[in-house]
């Protein structure tokens, strides 16, 4: 996963969660993406294995 610099986004990340938000996990295929956290940080993680897509710093 790409470390974002939230001075590029300009937004601190929240566009990219809001991007897979909703989506299909594309390792387990039985999951939808959700916002949530993931080792304290801001993140998106399947609701069914729970796999991190992206989290933020």
């Amino acid at each position: 996963m790409a470390k974002l610099q939230s001075s590029r986004t300009g937004d601190n990340g929240q566009q990219v969660l809001m991007l897979l938000e909703g989506r299909s996990c594309p390792y387990c295929t039985a999951g939808e993406l959700k916002r949530g956290t993931y080792k304290d940080n801001r993140a998106v993680i399947c609701d069914h294995c729970e796999t991190p897509h992206a989290q933020l710093w």
